[in-house]
């Protein structure tokens, strides 16, 4: 996962957008910010990205977390994309009585950035399920997923946010294109094909509108890469898949 440099876009951007990330491993891992940075300045955009990530890092603790702080205090954004431990919407799904701070630490840690920058769009990022540790630690993989769906749901919706559906990205394409592998060899991290997946998702959610004629592949093969942004319209824009 070594730091992605974005290309110089192949055409002149038009337009700013302050974003923030905040996340642990889901988000640095082949570094999905610089990622979600080249894909749109390839379609004309600028983003301006902050990021704050530590590892297996909670809401929780970002919000006593150093960086994290002084990310936010930095203001004038107008999105953020804010990333739980990988387990956290399901538990609070499933398991709301015992993790009722779930929900909680998400509400402050967006009170937190709204205090900064009162009319940014917060975005709950709604991750991916796998077969590592036992499912995440559910009967199977589909409860998993199907928990994580419906806990990032509830959380958004309470503090006034959205949710970002790479989870629901990620499972369009193990259905369609179960030759694309999305997963690292840890069965748990993200590929490179599933942090460009990632970066796409964000980026239909920031912009709402579909790729261009050129878009930036991030390194990712041609036609995978086609395949990734055509599973991310899909879900995002509700296009209709070709194949």
């Amino acid at each position: 996962n070594d730091k992605y440099i974005p290309r110089q876009s192949p055409v002149s951007c038009t337009d700013t957008t302050k974003v923030l990330c905040i996340g642990n491993s889901f988000t640095y891992f082949f570094d999905s910010p610089h990622k979600l940075q080249e894909i749109a300045s390839f379609e004309g955009h600028f983003l301006d990205i902050h990021v704050s990530t530590r590892g297996g890092y909670t809401f929780a603790q970002h919000i006593v977390y150093a960086p994290t702080a002084e990310a936010i205090g930095e203001g004038g954004y107008d999105i953020a994309f804010l990333q739980d431990q990988s387990q956290a919407a399901a538990r609070y799904k499933a398991l709301k009585k015992e993790y009722p701070f779930i929900r909680k630490d998400f509400e402050t840690l967006s009170n937190c950035v709204r205090t900064w920058s009162r009319d940014c769009r917060i975005v709950l990022e709604r991750t991916w399920s796998y077969t590592a540790m036992n499912n995440g630690g559910f009967p199977t993989r589909e409860e998993f997923d199907d928990a994580l769906a419906k806990g990032a749901k509830k959380i958004a919706k309470h503090s006034g946010a959205s949710v970002s559906p790479i989870g629901d990205a990620f499972a369009v394409c193990n259905e369609i294109y179960p030759e694309i592998s999305l997963l690292w060899g840890d069965g748990h991290h993200q590929s490179p094909c599933g942090t460009y997946l990632k970066a796409c998702v964000n980026y239909l959610i920031i912009f709402g509108q579909k790729f261009g004629p050129s878009p930036s592949d991030c390194d990712i093969d041609p036609g995978t890469a086609s395949k990734l942004r055509e599973v991310a319209e899909h879900v995002v824009l509700h296009t209709k898949i070709k194949n």
